[in-house]
């Protein structure tokens, strides 16, 4: 088994190798295709293998990695001079002090550098399909760049999904940065595609924004090393829990916040948005920031209950609510989905450091369906933006007329993030009830005002959007479905399969599929059980004739509502009959803008207290 978590790390750098050098449009398509089913068969071999287990690597790999991590840093050094860039520089130079240091302490130990669980293999199966889908659509999205720009930028794509797959499987905690970092270089390379000034500027800041977290990641291994002798994750969930310091956990907590593009760090995120459309559907759904609730899951088992893992409820529940906020103001498609994907994040994160196994199941729900769901909804904007030349969503209106099916998708991925029986309305559900068997504290009181608050403000986010997509003249009478390029048809309609079906059978999903990666984590299963379609909760229950109902009324109404048709003169009174033009708006929610700046120091307030009192700094 060891041989297919070899494979799946190292063959998306050889088909990237291939597409890179791929003389032509079709071979670049073969090559892509092909590592579809590739990856997902040898995910699902390992997903269905004998877990967990350890690999051991040979020592000139850890000679590689050491090797790596100085070539990346002073690649990253060279960057930040390059473009005079302050902040890239020093803190290039504070990470190869801080990296030489921890390299001089770093004891000898038995423990396998690689560790293969359930959620390692979860990871694996997110990569393998959401992440390789987005690839196969970026073939078509680029083909009007010229050949080496094209190659260039699919094999990117592809390199970064044997990224995420390393990093997933890194059980020794300075490779772990080596990779974080390497997420950190695809994202910078990604973001500056397009070599224009605002491409360069952005990249430029989510680079040095993401050197925070390596910092941080660090000096956490410093600390872990100093006081504990351990640089491995499962050294450090076999110890006494009781007794193990908050600091280096403290340390890695950041690092995900600030990877999960949460406030204040949330401006490296929305500047990706400028890099072309593939790029932010594979930052957003199985890459990149996926890294942030995966690092939180898999040291939950160790700060549930501690201040520290209160004071990340309390962090991440105010970006939910704050991010969704701002979302509110937007008037660019693109960055209603990033703000949309920072208040997830958050909610993720929440869940996962609530850390009991129902809020655990309900993290990793959330992993998944935002990972389908947000990439349709990102390669809809790529196909608005290709097809119709629409960006921003006052040039959306009427969309409706000569768009239906585009606009009947991005409908369902938004339906599918606010209502029932859609995968993220459930977890938001069963972490209200799991929070509820917590009032005694503080924390959990708040995370469940910040969900609510936060779900009311999204759900009007989602329902503005439709609303303006889904408007028509009053003359318009009859739809003709847009034609569509094969493989975006492909593309999204997998996706688009994948959440119906989820959904549908959302209790075999959370208890067959689900269920064990929180066992994995936990060591004890959820209390969530199936009985056919029916979902039990410990509190409730969703009943089949309620899901399959709610899917086909989703399905149905949306398609009458689309027929039906009122003809009828609009007059004043006293105007003799005059016919008059109306002109519907939806709210301006521009004014809510002004409260960013207080927003923002919030934020820091959290970040601060999370790393100084719930690292136990103090």
């Amino acid at each position: 088994m060891a041989q297919a978590v070899g494979l799946l790390i190292v063959l998306p750098w050889i088909f990237a190798l291939a597409v890179f050098l791929s003389p032509s449009h079709r071979f670049r398509q073969f090559v892509t295709f092909l590592s579809l089913p590739v990856l997902t068969y040898l995910a699902f071999k390992v997903w269905n293998a004998d877990l967990p287990f350890f690999v051991e690597t040979p020592h000139w790999v850890e000679t590689a990695i050491t090797v790596f991590d100085y070539l990346l840093l002073g690649y990253f050094l060279y960057q930040g001079i390059k473009f005079r860039n302050f902040l890239v520089s020093i803190l290039a130079v504070a990470q190869i002090f801080l990296l030489t240091w921890v390299l001089m302490i770093l004891p000898p130990t038995d423990t396998p550098p690689i560790y293969v669980d359930k959620l390692t293999a979860f990871m694996y199966l997110l990569v393998a399909v959401v992440g390789t889908i987005i690839c196969i659509y970026a073939t078509k999205y680029m083909e009007q760049e010229n050949l080496d720009r094209e190659n260039r930028f699919v094999a990117i794509l592809i390199w970064f999904l044997g990224v995420m797959n390393f990093i997933a499987s890194v059980n020794n905690i300075e490779w772990f940065f080596a990779l974080f970092e390497t997420t950190t270089l695809a994202s910078y390379i990604l973001i500056r595609f397009r070599w224009d000034e605002i491409s360069i500027k952005n990249a430029l800041r989510a680079l040095w924004m993401n050197q925070v977290g390596g910092i941080a990641i660090l000096v956490g291994l410093l600390f872990a090393i100093k006081h504990y002798h351990v640089y491995n994750f499962t050294d450090i969930l076999n110890m006494n829990a009781a007794a193990i310091s908050m600091i280096p956990l403290g340390f890695l907590s950041i690092s995900a916040l600030v990877k999960g593009a949460q406030m204040p760090f949330h401006k490296w995120l929305l500047g990706a948005m400028v890099a072309p459309t593939p790029v932010s559907a594979i930052l957003h759904s199985a890459t990149m920031v996926k890294v942030a609730p995966y690092l939180i899951l898999r040291i939950s088992p160790v700060i549930k209950g501690t201040l520290l893992a209160k004071l990340l409820i309390t962090t991440t529940g105010f970006v939910f609510v704050a991010a969704g906020l701002l979302a509110l103001t937007q008037d660019n498609f693109k960055k209603i989905l990033a703000y949309s994907t920072i208040s997830l994040l958050g909610l993720m994160m929440l869940t996962a450091s609530i850390g009991s196994p129902v809020a655990i199941l309900a993290s990793i729900l959330l992993i998944l369906f935002h990972g389908i769901v947000k990439a349709l909804l990102f390669l809809e904007a790529g196909i608005m933006e290709k097809v119709f030349h629409v960006k921003y969503i006052e040039e959306m209106r009427r969309l409706i007329e000569k768009a239906p099916l585009t606009v009947f998708f991005i409908a369902l991925g938004f339906m599918s993030m606010t209502i029932v029986p859609y995968g993220i309305f459930i977890a938001k559900w069963i972490t209200l009830e799991e929070s509820s068997n917590f009032l005694t504290h503080g924390a959990y009181i708040a995370s469940i005002i910040f969900i609510t608050i936060g779900g009311v403000i999204l759900t009007l986010l989602y329902f503005k959007v439709i609303g303006v997509l889904s408007r028509k003249s009053g003359e318009f009478t009859k739809f003709k479905l847009e034609k569509l390029p094969f493989l975006y048809l492909f593309t999204t309609g997998i996706y688009v399969i994948f959440t119906i079906v989820g959904s549908l059978f959302i209790a075999r999903v959370s208890t067959d599929f689900i269920n064990p990666v929180v066992k994995a984590i936990t060591g004890e299963f959820a209390n969530i059980k199936a009985d056919g379609l029916t979902l039990v909760t410990p509190t409730s229950q969703i009943y089949d004739w309620q899901i399959i109902g709610a899917i086909i009324l989703l399905m149905i109404v949306p398609v009458f509502a689309y027929f039906v048709h009122f003809k009828a003169d609009r007059v004043y009174e006293y105007t003799c009959g005059e016919n008059v033009n109306l002109s519907i708006g939806t709210y301006n929610f521009f004014c809510v803008s002004r409260i960013e700046p207080f927003v923002e120091t919030i934020a820091i307030a959290f970040f601060i207290l999370t790393l100084i009192l719930g690292g136990g700094l103090v």
